[in-house]
């Protein structure tokens, strides 16, 4: 009975140190970690709006939610003091397969995508984490022979399809030959995912901002419901992402 009192001890205090440990580096970290994701946001709304880096961004809160978060936004400014509206850039929260993502969309003074960034994303390695991928134009061969092309500033092929486009073409197909955001195959969750919560939350600054936009008119209540439109494209891949 004394050994096993001892063990338990000995355990427990382990158990003691490691969460002080744990506690102590969580604290010295956090708001090194919380300043460095606003810098990387602050960064991602220049290259989603495309914007020069005297661009200054001024945040403005709603009453407004948006897949159930408060919808804020940003109004771009073509420099500090300036009155001149270059475009706006708001955060999109959606739902994927296993985490939620997190996008900074840009928006031109006509209510049109100019690009998309996603900066948060735990998805499915090889499915929904191809959100993210860089369709590569380098072969094997070429890698291997040095003489590979520098593609750190291609931007990822399925952000890419969002340029330009307005919330009536925010719609998720199948096929290249539709009009739309073309699903990555498996991983029709996370395409829905992104692509409803940027339609929700466009449509929402178009109404606030009384931008031309296209038709689609702002989420019925103030705010969008979260809910992903699956128009029956989970059923594409048995047992894989797809298939939830």
């Amino acid at each position: 009975m004394a050994n096993f009192l001892k063990l338990v001890g000995t355990l427990a205090a382990i158990a003691l140190v490691a969460s002080f440990g744990l506690s102590a580096v969580y604290n010295a970290t956090h708001e090194i970690t919380e300043e460095y994701k606003r810098q990387a946001e602050s960064q991602a709304r220049l290259e989603a709006l495309g914007c020069s880096p005297d661009a200054f961004f001024v945040e403005t809160a709603s009453d407004s939610t948006v897949s159930g978060k408060e919808f804020a936004y940003h109004t771009a400014y073509a420099s500090e003091g300036s009155e001149e509206v270059v475009g706006y850039s708001f955060k999109a929260f959606g739902k994927g397969y296993s985490s939620t993502i997190e996008t900074i969309v840009g928006v031109d003074t006509s209510g049109r995508i100019c690009e998309i960034e996603i900066t948060s994303q735990q998805e499915t390695p090889g499915l929904g984490a191809k959100v993210v991928e860089v369709a590569s134009q380098n072969t094997l061969w070429a890698v291997l022979r040095g003489n590979a092309v520098d593609e750190s500033d291609v931007e990822p092929w399925f952000e890419e399809q969002f340029n330009g486009e307005g919330s009536d073409g925010l719609v998720v197909v199948k096929s290249s030959s539709q009009d739309g955001i073309l699903a990555i195959t498996g991983a029709t969750i996370s395409s829905d995912a992104v692509t409803n919560s940027i339609r929700d939350g466009l449509a929402m600054l178009i109404a606030i901002e009384g931008l031309a936009g296209d038709a689609t008119a702002a989420p019925e209540g103030g705010g969008g419901t979260g809910e992903p439109a699956t128009d029956g494209s989970t059923e594409e891949t048995p047992g894989g992402e797809g298939s939830r």
